[in-house]
């Protein structure tokens, strides 16, 4: 049963009485004649909202009551409709009287339509049919007031709170406590850790429980133990959700564990899941996939297929409600089924959400009660937390006792009684917000800023005042959000600690509430089945389709009232969408009630002029589009408050009528083509997200203008900074005013030559200063010769990235080793610079440690740079993670001596730089390329050290045993483009797992002698593009942990060893070596069932490809191991044995 009451009631009503109480609309009102109709309305509707909370309680039994309220909330959405185009029209007859008393109005006016400025209140009234309109509203009106009293309802005490305060206490994003699960926890544990016979390299552990019982938050203490961590290579988690959609989830695996920054969007699947398997390749991994429901075994054959290719003891952990599940995943033998928490840990679990910030023991009376309302929560985490969530500031007893008797713990309606009452007890405004939610699909990930956005243009949000100050609406939104995340009706996502989910049975909860006013295209359709959508719909969202034809959104037709048409995700891949032009051109003018509309990642071009008589849009995005320009028409949206249009490359100017939206807060247009910004642009006072302030050339627009914009906040770029002409305009801007601004670019454009005035750049930098509250600053295309003194002020204490790019005639850093709180450092491009040294530090920083949180600092393309000085007295960066020097080709001094937190180091293009790697206790991934091979002979003491790549080392013939010797837990080693390299080592290195050899013409043997074996744990072998390689060395026999071997581009190649196969190579892959002529004798299976020198052959992938001189098989059968066998481009090949491929 649908919940009605007070979801949209008691706030809608209050919405509409806030609408009522504008003097604007009273005097449009009045000029239409229409006031004494608005008059009656509100005195109605003052009765009917005394009456809710008792419909609320009784809609619960009576199917009338229910109804009754269903009728209220049409009611008032409609007429929410009505006062919108009242409050329009006044807000249209306004900005014509203002533009009317300027000066100059030509150019402005010519934006507002004609029809607009010779309008007549009655041919409007006319047009739009208003007078039935009121009329229809007020007959409705009458009919539900007189209803009231048939139906007994009666104007009851409310004990549910009516308004919503902002809390005393902030909530935390994931609780440190969990309740009764330790066993649980070390159980699963043990199985990650423990050594089983298993035939493949990779095992499954279910966990399979009802929904609520805590099967995501157990996988997540597996995730996040020390113990795991430390024992696998790599981590990886995935949401799945009822939607199994295998490249979502490959991608998402993949950039979890992928260690470039190469974008995977434009790859197909295929090419995914081979770049994910070459990730994974000989790496022991940890993969969480979380909440399974698809038993389709095709499906899970699919996304698996990479996985193989990683080290033996893999595990994979799956959360899931059903057996079937587990057993078709192969989880059957690692089952784990969770039960229900005692009532003493599920007491433990709503005491600490209920009493966190007061003492239980003088609430004793409280606690009574609460131990009777645990034992109906049926030993359920979520209900334990999502009810002690609702009770947490709750002192009464009356209050705590309702909770206990209610009626609600009798229902059977498919959602948990728990989860009813904790929404019913919600705060009103904050209902409405979380019930909108039913958009979303399953395991949606959402952002936080952006769902505040949505809930703003749906008008969700109540303003309210604050300390005797008016909030901004922006900062009760995050309130809100913060409230409901407290109350466990959100959670962060497991993958992506920046989002947001709904667990499964929150999102069943919102979707139940929603009812027929929320609306979700489904994509999965059986055959042509056609979805229905309820007249009374007005929130609805859809999934982004690749090929997005009109058919899909007939259902849509017909539904004038609708409020929000939303594509998901509203931050589109950059895979390729497309959608009918029928869409904008038919369906959306038929939409004219429509706040909220998205269209993001769609490849649309142009938007037609009808947008703009969508009058009540609030929020329009059209980020990643390909359009080139937006219509006039645009500005006759006065409503419109957020407009992103972020990534739409193509975009080279914005209309000049979008001065005409007053009521602007957020306005996106990051990463398009914009030269020059509209100059009155200024106008829009209410602005507080531009993401982009673009300096115009002589009249165009002016730095200065920014001092009328003191409430911008986020993230603000100003670029085109060599337009400016006068330094004092940079200080009238006032940056140092604006508090709530978080991250701030700085930026000239790129390939400006030196007769731009260096001087004038350094004043103008200077006028920039920002508030002292600023996150993250970066400074672009500086052509000045110093940096200001206020970059590094102590004062910035909540500094944490700072990013200087090519500020090409700097000679020295600034000085930023006294911020406190800064973690991330990247300075590129800075060719003048040639000492980094005190200035960098900071001369009163010397007696303390400088640079005390930074954890990455990166050096690239600093050409002059030659010496980086430490200070004497003080050792910096004591918390330094990951370092990188890229490009610095005249750098010869040695790193600061001590780095006892550094975990990853790159030396890229360093030729110069010969001093050794010291006093690096904690070093594990070492990357050097273009660099002296003096830095490989000696000092790599570097115990910790497990990956090592080296890349273009001029001079390096052989890796010498001095320095491999002292690398004791090295395991992964990347040789790549060494050209006079003829063999890896002296001495043979055991610890290795992962060898990887590229491009290295000379090389002709892995060891430099026959006797040299390779590592005897060698996992994955890979030897690529070694013009030289004539054979392998023998004894791969006895390399009894060999699952992959592959081999590409050696054209000497001709015979592979005599002896026998690693017992349990999986992966043969040989391409492009033109001389191979015959294959190993070993692969093959006689049919006596033996091999030829080994006892068992477990080949399950074999590829052989451009291999021309190749002429047959060996004698023998294939395994029957193999799944997958592919020959191509082999044109001597005349026999596979004798057998063909199983």
């Amino acid at each position: 049963m649908e919940v009605v009451g007070e979801v949209v009631l008691s706030v809608s009503l209050e919405l509409l009485f806030n609408k009522l109480a504008s003097s604007d609309l009273w005097k449009y009102a009045r000029q239409e004649q229409v006031h004494s109709e608005l008059k009656k309305w509100k005195t109605k509707l003052l009765e009917i909202r005394e009456v809710l909370d008792d419909a609320e309680d009784k809609q619960i039994t009576k199917q009338s009551v229910k109804a009754w309220l269903g009728d209220v909330r049409d009611l008032a959405y409609d007429m929410e409709d009505i006062l919108d185009e009242f409050s329009y029209e006044a807000l249209r007859r306004k900005m014509i009287a203002e533009v009317d008393g300027e000066v100059s109005t030509s150019k402005v006016r010519k934006f507002i339509p004609t029809c607009c400025t010779t309008f007549t209140p009655i041919g409007c009234m006319r047009n739009v049919k208003m007078g039935s309109k009121i009329k229809d509203i007020t007959t409705r009106l009458e009919a539900i007031y007189a209803q009231k009293a048939e139906l007994g309802l009666d104007k009851v005490a409310a004990i549910t709170q009516s308004t919503w305060e902002r809390p005393l206490t902030t909530s935390l994003l994931d609780e440190p406590w969990v309740y009764g699960r330790d066993a649980d926890k070390q159980i699963i544990i043990d199985m990650l850790l423990r050594d089983e016979p298993i035939e493949t390299n990779v095992s499954v552990i279910s966990i399979v429980a009802m929904g609520g019982m805590g099967k995501t938050t157990l996988a997540r203490l597996v995730y996040d133990d020390a113990e795991t961590t430390k024992h696998f290579n790599v981590k990886a988690w995935a949401s799945v959700s009822d939607q199994f959609d295998a490249m979502r989830i490959t991608k998402t695996i993949l950039n979890s564990v992928s260690t470039s920054h190469s974008n995977s969007d434009s790859l197909d699947f295929n090419q995914i899941q081979d770049k994910l398997r070459e990730e994974l390749k000989g790496k022991k991994f940890l993969l969480v996939l979380d909440d399974i429901w698809n038993e389709d075994y095709n499906d899970w054959n699919c996304l698996r297929s990479p996985f193989w290719s990683g080290a033996p003891r893999s595990k994979i952990v799956i959360t899931t409600r059903s057996k079937n599940v587990a057993s078709m995943m192969g989880g059957d033998k690692n089952f784990y089924e969770l039960k229900h928490l005692s009532d003493d840990d599920c007491w433990s679990v709503f005491q600490k959400h209920a009493f966190e910030n007061r003492n239980i023991n003088e609430h004793s009376n409280l606690a009574l009660i609460g131990k009777e309302i645990v034992k109906k929560c049926g030993g359920l985490p979520l209900a334990a937390t999502a009810l002690g969530g609702l009770l947490r500031h709750e002192q009464r007893e009356d209050k705590w006792n309702v909770i206990l008797t209610s009626k609600i713990w009798d229902l059977r309606c498919g959602i948990l009684p728990a989860l009813r009452l904790s929404y019913n007890h919600l705060p009103s405004p904050l209902k409405r917000c979380f019930s909108y939610c039913a958009i979303f699909p399953k395991d949606y990930e959402f952002d936080k800023r952006e769902l505040i956005r949505l809930w703003m243009a749906e008008s969700l949000i109540q303003r309210s005042e604050c300390y005797g100050q008016q909030s901004e609406i922006e900062d009760l939104g995050d309130d809100y959000f913060q409230e409901l995340l407290s109350r466990s009706f959100f959670q962060p996502s497991s993958s992506n600690k920046s989002q947001f989910v709904m667990h499964d049975l929150i999102n069943d909860l919102a979707k139940f509430v929603g009812g027929e006013i929320c609306f979700s295209l489904e994509e999965n359709l059986e055959g042509n089945q056609q979805q229905t959508i309820s007249k009374k719909a007005r929130l609805s969202s859809f999934i982004r389709g690749r090929y997005d034809v009109f058919k899909k959104f007939e259902a849509f037709y017909g539904m004038e009232y609708l409020r929000t048409f939303i594509a998901l995700p509203t931050d589109a891949s950059w895979r390729l969408y497309w959608l009918s032009n029928k869409v904008l051109e038919e369906l959306m003018p038929k939409l004219r009630c429509l706040r909220v509309l998205s269209l993001s990642g769609y490849q649309i071009s142009e938007i037609p002029s009808s947008v703009g008589d969508l009058k009540h849009l609030r929020y329009l995005n059209l980020s990643k589009t390909i359009v080139k320009r937006l219509p006039d028409s645009l500005g006759n949206l006065y409503n419109l408050e957020t407009l992103i249009l972020s990534n739409c490359w193509e975009l080279i100017t914005l209309p000049l009528s979008i001065e005409n939206l007053n009521n602007l807060r957020h306005l996106d247009v990051t990463n398009t083509n914009l030269e020059e910004m509209p100059l009155r642009i200024c106008k829009l006072k209410s602005l507080q997200v531009l993401s982009n302030f673009i300096v115009g050339k002589d009249n165009g627009l002016n730095i200065k203008e920014l001092r009328n914009m003191p409430q911008l906040q986020g993230g603000l770029c100003i670029s085109k900074l060599e337009n400016v002409a006068n330094v004092q305009d940079g200080r009238v801007a006032s940056l140092n005013k604006k508090e709530k601004l978080e991250e701030l670019t700085i930026k000239w454009s790129g390939g400006l030559d030196d007769s731009h005035n260096a001087r004038n750049q350094k004043d103008v930098l200077d006028s920039l200063q920002p508030h002292f509250n600023l996150n993250k600053l970066k400074i672009e295309y500086y052509g000045g010769p110093e940096f200001p003194r206020w970059m590094g002020d102590v004062s910035f204490s909540k500094m944490v990235d700072v990013n200087l790019v090519n500020c090409r005639n700097c000679t020295s850093l600034p000085c930023l080793g006294w911020l406190p709180m800064l973690k991330h450092v990247r300075i590129e491009g800075l060719k003048e610079v040639k000492i980094v040294g005190r200035e960098f530090y900071g001369e009163t920083c010397l007696s303390n440690k400088p640079f005390p949180s930074l954890e990455s600092l990166s050096f690239s393309g600093m050409s002059q740079w030659e010496d980086w000085e430490s200070p004497s007295l003080s050792e910096p960066y004591p918390c330094l993670l990951h370092l990188e020097i890229v490009n610095c080709r005249k750098l010869i001094k040695k790193l600061p001596t001590n780095l006892p937190s550094l975990v990853r180091l790159s030396i890229l293009g360093c030729p110069q730089w010969v001093s050794s790697l010291e006093r690096l206790s904690s070093l594990s991934k070492l990357r050097v390329k273009d660099c002296n091979e003096a830095v490989l002979k000696s000092g790599l003491e570097l115990p910790s050290l497990t990956e090592l790549g080296i890349e273009k080392i001029v001079g390096l013939t052989r890796l010498h045993e001095g320095s491999m010797q002292l690398l004791s837990g090295l395991q992964v080693l990347d040789i790549d483009e060494c050209d006079e390299l003829t063999c890896l080592w002296e001495n043979e290195f055991d610890g290795i797992q992962q060898l990887q050899t590229s491009s290295c013409p000379e090389l002709v043997s892995l060891g430099e002698k026959e006797k040299h074996k390779l590592p005897s744990k060698l996992q994955s072998l890979t030897i690529r593009g070694c013009n030289n390689l004539e054979k392998l060395p023998n004894g791969l026999h006895r390399l009894t942990c060999l699952g992959e071997l592959k081999i590409s581009n050696c054209p000497k190649l001709v015979l592979f060893p005599e002896f026998g196969f690693p017992p349990m190579l999986r992966r043969l892959d040989i391409d492009s070596c033109e001389g191979l002529r015959c294959l190993p004798d070993w692969m093959m299976v006689m049919k006596d069932g033996s091999n030829n020198g080994s006892d068992v052959c477990l080949l399950e992938y074999l590829r052989i490809a451009t291999c021309p001189s190749l002429i047959g098989f060996p004698e023998g059968e294939l395994p029957t191991t193999l799944k997958e066998f592919i020959i191509s481009d082999c044109e001597k090949l005349v026999s596979t044995g004798g057998n063909d491929a199983p």
